[in-house]
């Protein structure tokens, strides 16, 4: 199900904390490109937002752990994954599929 999230597209680089179902996400506009993820380090449960974009990762402001905005990859053999969500812009509104 495709769920409405925001009025209008994040700006470049910066990142926008939402709730969706009880999940905390976040979204972000990086390099053109929509993405969506879940606002949580899977290593500490730490909001990813207070870390930083580099490239097309999130890094995590605790111990620098970095996930591909895309796929939630981590590089990291001992750390999940992030997990992501398909994102979509419609009117200029941003979607996501939950």
């Amino acid at each position: 199900m495709w769920v409405k999230v925001l009025e209008s597209a994040p700006k470049e680089g910066t990142m926008v904390e939402i709730t969706v179902k009880d999940r905390d996400l976040f979204v972000t506009m990086n390099e053109g490109r929509l993405y969506c993820a879940e606002n949580r380090c899977p290593h500490e449960d730490i909001k990813l937002t207070l870390g930083c974009l580099k490239g097309n990762r999130v890094k995590c402001s605790l111990h620098g752990y970095s996930f591909d905005l895309e796929t939630g990859d981590s590089l990291e053999e001992d750390v999940d994954n992030m997990l992501t969500y398909p994102i979509r812009e419609e009117n200029n509104e941003i979607y996501i599929e939950v």
